[in-house]
């Protein structure tokens, strides 16, 4: 990147594990704004998923409009992946500068802040474990939005 002078360069591991690469990196910012992202481009397969179950919640939604949706935000989906792929690098060196400027800013003396900094640095295994389990409890409360009928769920996988 620094040679070519250019902010892209393929990241295999954000292609494969999409936001769960930022969490185990500890970037933070991109971690939860890609996850935020995902979840929100998902938002037609819950509508679909309600409307299979009766739920009263998507009683104004035609079919056709949640398919036009849902082949809208496949769309945006794959462009969030080739964007998150091709920037991951650059975006978790950019993070990983901001932490470093800070824990500089805030302790002059080169002991401490190389002591903070090796505390701090790393890879984090509890940030992709918090992720996934933040992910199973919003899974669980959108599937308390589902409506009376989940046998139809059932029937349709």
């Amino acid at each position: 990147m620094q040679l070519q002078h250019t902010k892209i360069s393929m990241c295999l591991s954000a292609l494969v594990f999409g936001p769960f690469y930022f969490f185990y990196r500890k970037a933070w910012k991109p971690a939860f704004g890609f996850l935020a992202a995902e979840l929100v481009l998902a938002l037609p397969t819950l509508l679909s998923m309600m409307q299979a179950t009766g739920s009263p919640l998507t009683a104004g939604i035609s079919s056709t409009v949640i398919v036009i949706l849902s082949r809208i935000m496949t769309v945006l989906s794959f462009a969030l992946v080739m964007l998150r792929t091709l920037y991951a690098k650059w975006l978790y060196r950019k993070s990983a500068a901001e932490r470093i400027r800070r824990i500089r800013a805030e302790f002059p003396d080169a002991a401490q802040r190389r002591a903070v900094l090796s505390a701090q640095g790393g890879v984090s295994i509890a940030g992709v474990i918090g992720a996934f389990v933040l992910l199973m409890v919003l899974g669980a409360c959108a599937t308390m939005l589902m409506g009376p009928n989940l046998d139809a769920l059932v029937g349709m996988l």
